[in-house]
């Protein structure tokens, strides 16, 4: 059995440029959307509705949320620390349809310009090991590899941690 995350395949290659793409700052409004995302996308793993509904209203950071034709393609939750000058990616997805026509690559782009503008020295993020096409996005972005997390998952699957450096 393929994981969740492969089992989707886009019917048509959809051309998404940052003009046709609305990045903004998700509400709680939102959440509904995001959720359905969320759960579409991590199945056991998802956050709790109250876990996002923190991370959209309380937590310190970003959630930036990518429109693409009235819809929200998209998602990305990035909390900081002030103390440590550092950043964490805690979630990021994006619909099955829109996983080739490069929304994670923009919202990735505007949460990276976002951490630059806060003199933050590190992004970290966790991402399954067996997801190819994160790490990929991930590493042409500056990502590394820092470690393993065996059994970092539900499923008991291991997470890659991974971290951006500011140059």
């Amino acid at each position: 059995i393929l994981p969740h995350y492969k089992l989707f395949r886009p019917f048509a290659r959809i051309k998404i440029t940052m003009s046709n793409v609305n990045i903004k700052q998700a509400s709680f409004s939102d959440l509904n959307e995001i959720m359905e995302i969320e759960y579409t996308c991590f199945g056991e793993d998802a956050f709790s509705r109250q876990q996002m509904a923190y991370l959209i209203t309380q937590a310190k950071g970003i959630f930036l949320i990518a429109e693409y034709d009235s819809k929200i393609a998209g998602y990305i939750s990035f909390t900081t620390s002030k103390r440590h000058h550092t950043g964490r990616i805690y979630t990021f997805a994006d619909l099955p349809e829109y996983r080739t026509c490069g929304i994670r690559g923009i919202v990735l782009n505007k949460t990276i310009e976002y951490a630059e503008t806060k003199k933050l020295n590190a992004i970290f993020l966790e991402v399954r090991t067996d997801n190819a096409a994160a790490i990929s996005v991930y590493e042409k972005k500056g990502f590394v590899k820092r470690s393993i997390k065996p059994g970092y998952y539900h499923d008991g699957a291991d997470a890659y941690s991974m971290v951006f450096y500011r140059k």
